[in-house]
């Protein structure tokens, strides 16, 4: 299934309802089931692989991201929590909306010039595949996208490289590159030797999802 016009236009009065109805409540993550398929032979679970195509916006309709594609397992805390929380229990060509308080998706800090602190954010999030552990790799996937010379650690450099390829302009202050960075470091980098080894890795919880 596509976004089809269809789709983008219960989107829209989604994200316009909900607009309408305000910021009601910040501390909890709210699921939506916009569109679900009469035939679902298999439902998301933890250990899962998961493909899904989705888009995110702050709650007041500021674009994060437009629709995008991602492969993550669900439940090992390669994303943030209101997606390992919100997408379990999916059938593929499920579409749901994701209302997503600071404590389920990046906490206090910024993430790049995008996401500021304490942010309430929205995904619209379609279920493409579902993959048994190993069978398309999930976590590895993503690790070696980041480790561009496949030496099997991150390094600063290749964040920042990641961070330009993900289009995170530079910022300043705590929106800078650097900032972003040393917060990545401090809690992914747990000997603190100045890498991410692949067993430190948490996935993108720091920038794109």
């Amino acid at each position: 299934m596509d976004f089809t016009w269809l789709t983008g236009f219960a989107i829209l009065f989604a994200c316009v309802s909900f607009s309408q109805a305000g910021e009601q409540d910040r501390d909890h993550l709210s699921v939506g089931i916009m569109i679900k398929p009469q035939h679902c032979p298999r439902e998301s679970k933890d250990g899962d692989v998961l493909l899904v195509r989705y888009n995110n916006t702050l709650i007041d309709q500021t674009q994060v991201l437009p629709v995008s594609e991602f492969e993550f397992t669900l439940g090992e805390g390669q994303v943030i929590a209101g997606w390992d929380l919100g997408l379990r229990d999916m059938c593929v060509g499920e579409l749901r909306e994701l209302v997503v308080p600071s404590q389920y998706g990046y906490g206090e800090f910024p993430v790049g010039d995008k996401i500021p602190p304490r942010a309430l954010l929205l995904f619209y999030v379609e279920l493409l595949k579902i993959s048994d552990p190993g069978e398309e790799g999930g976590k590895p996937n993503m690790f070696r996208e980041i480790d561009v010379d496949g030496d099997g650690m991150i390094s600063h450099s290749e964040v920042a490289g990641y961070l330009r390829r993900e289009g995170l302009s530079h910022g300043e202050g705590e929106e800078s590159h650097d900032a972003v960075m040393q917060e990545i470091f401090h809690e992914e980098d747990k000997n603190k030797d100045g890498f991410i080894s692949h067993d430190e890795f948490q996935g993108l919880k720091h920038g794109e999802l």
